[in-house]
C-alpha cells in the first residue's frame, strides 16, 4: 500500500511544479516585448509541460483504480503465483525432496541443485521468480552464490530466502546485509515454509510492476522535460536570463530530483553497494553547484568551508543522494536573502559535515526522519528525502541528527576518516 501512496502523492506534487513552468510559459506568449523566436520556445515549453500533466493525469487514474479494486488485485497475483519458477539449492538431496513435495500441490514449476556451481547454471537459463538457497555448502556456500546473484544485472533483483541451521543473529544479520529477502531456520514448518513463498512471489511481482511503472515514466517524463530545460537555456543565451528562466529551469531540477528519490527507493534494497574511495569535498562541490539554479530562484547564497581534499571509503551515489536531499531541504527551507552554511572539520577519528540554515518557522525535530513528513505543508516535496537520507547512514553506520538552536537549523553527519 505504501507504493500506491507514494506514487499518488507524487503526482499532486509534480503537477505543482508543472503550473510554475505552464505559468512562466504563458507570460512568455503574452508579453509584447518578447519576440518571435521568445513565443516560439515557450509554445514548445507549454508543449512539453501539458504532455507531462495528461502523463500524470493518466497514471493516476490507473493508481486510484487499482486502490479501489485492492482485494481483487491481490486474488489475481495469488491466481498468477501458481506456476511461478522457484529454484531450490541444498547439498542435501532429503532436504530437495521435501521441499518440493511441501510445495508440489501448489503447481510451482520447481528446478533443484545440490551445489551452488549447479544453482547458478540452473538460474542463468531458467529465470526463476524465487530462490531458496541452503547456507552451509561444500566448495561454494549459500554467502557465495548471493554475491554473485547480486553482482548480475540479470539476476539482482530476484528474491532469496536463506534456508539455514545456521539461526543466531549474527548469521541472519550477515545474510540480511548480503541482500538475502529473508531466512528460515532449518527444519521449518511446512506452513511457514508456503505462507513465506508466498509471500514473497506477491511482493517481487508488485515490485516488478512498480518498478516497470517508474521505467516508462522515467522514459516519458524526461523527454519533455529536457525541451523545457533546453529551451530556457537557448533564452538566455540568445537573450538574457530573466526570473522566468530561473524559477522553470529550478522547477525542472526539481523535479529530476525527486524521480531520483523515487527510483533510487524502489531498487535500495536490492542492490550491493560498493565502497571505493573517492573526494568528498570534489562531491560536494559538484552537488551545490547542481543547485545554484534553484538557490539562486530563492535568492540563497552558500558559504562553505571545506577541505580542499577530503578522501572517503563510502558508496559515491549513496553520498549523492544524501547530500542532494540535504541541499535540496536546505533551499526549501531557507529564509529568502539569506544563506546556507555548510562546513566540514575534524575530530578524532571523524569528518563532522554540517549544513545549517535560518528558518521562518519552528521545525519539529523528533519527526524529520518520518517518511511523507513535510514541516510546512506548502513547500514543494513528497517528504521522503529525508527518512531515505537516514536509510542510507545507517546502513553505512554514519551518524546522522537534526539540531533546532532557535531560527538555526542544522543537519549533521559524521563520516570515517580513512585510516
Amino acid at each position: 500500500m505504501d507504493s500506491i501512496v507514494l506514487t499518488s502523492k507524487m503526482l499532486h506534487d509534480i503537477r505543482n511544479s508543472l503550473n510554475t513552468i505552464l505559468g512562466y510559459s504563458q507570460i512568455f506568449q503574452d508579453e509584447d516585448d518578447f519576440c518571435e523566436d521568445q513565443r516560439k520556445m515557450a509554445i514548445s515549453m507549454e508543449k512539453a509541460a501539458t504532455k507531462i500533466i495528461n502523463l500524470l493525469s493518466s497514471k493516476k487514474k490507473e493508481i486510484v483504480e487499482d486502490a479501489t479494486q485492492k482485494n481483487s488485485l491481490l486474488k489475481e497475483i495469488d491466481k498468477r503465483s501458481l506456476g511461478s519458477k522457484i529454484v531450490i539449492i541444498d547439498d542435501r538431496e532429503e532436504n530437495l525432496s521435501l521441499f518440493r513435495d511441501i510445495l508440489s500441490p501448489y503447481n510451482y514449476d520447481i528446478q533443484v541443485a545440490l551445489n551452488g556451481k549447479d544453482g547458478l547454471d540452473i538460474i542463468n537459463n531458467f529465470e526463476p521468480e524465487l530462490i531458496l538457497l541452503d547456507v552451509v555448502m561444500p566448495k561454494m556456500d549459500g554467502y557465495e552464490v548471493l554475491k554473485e546473484l547480486k553482482q548480475n544485472k540479470l539476476t539482482k533483483d530476484i528474491p532469496v530466502i536463506f534456508l539455514t541451521a545456521k539461526d543466531t543473529a549474527e548469521d541472519i544479520v550477515k545474510g540480511l546485509e548480503e541482500g538475502a529477502t529473508d531466512y528460515l531456520a532449518k527444519p521449518c514448518h511446512p506452513k511457514e515454509l508456503i505462507a513465506r513463498v508466498q509471500t514473497h512471489l506477491q511482493k517481487a511481482r508488485l515490485f516488478a510492476n512498480l518498478k516497470r511503472l517508474m521505467e516508462e515514466s522515467f522514459h516519458e517524463l524526461y523527454t519533455p522535460l529536457s525541451i523545457i530545460s533546453s529551451a530556457m537555456q537557448m533564452q538566455e543565451l540568445e537573450y538574457e536570463k530573466t526570473n522566468y528562466t530561473q524559477m522553470s529551469l529550478a522547477a525542472c531540477k526539481t523535479l529530476q530530483n525527486i524521480y531520483d528519490d523515487l527510483y533510487y527507493s524502489i531498487s535500495y534494497s536490492n542492490k550491493i553497494r560498493e565502497k571505493s574511495i573517492f573526494d568528498f569535498s570534489m562531491i560536494l562541490n559538484q552537488r551545490v553547484q547542481y543547485f545554484t539554479l534553484a538557490a539562486q530562484s530563492r535568492s540563497l547564497r552558500f558559504n562553505i568551508n571545506i577541505p580542499q581534499q577530503m578522501p572517503v571509503l563510502l558508496n559515491q551515489e549513496e553520498m549523492e543522494r544524501i547530500l542532494d536531499n540535504l541541499i535540496s531541504n536546505s533551499i526549501k527551507y531557507t529564509k529568502e536573502n539569506d544563506e546556507i552554511v555548510i562546513s566540514i572539520t575534524k575530530k578524532e577519528d571523524k569528518w563532522i559535515f554540517l549544513i545549517c540554515n535560518k528558518v521562518s518557522k519552528e521545525i519539529n525535530i523528533s519527526k524529520i526522519f518520518q517518511k511523507y513528513n513535510r514541516q510546512q505543508e506548502e513547500i514543494f516535496g513528497l517528504g521522503i528525502g529525508l527518512e531515505l537520507v537516514q536509510s542510507i547512514c545507517k546502513k553505512s553506520d554514519i551518524s546522522i541528527s537534526a539540531e533546532m538552536d532557535s531560527e538555526l537549523f542544522c543537519m549533521k553527519m559524521e563520516l570515517p576518516q580513512i585510516k
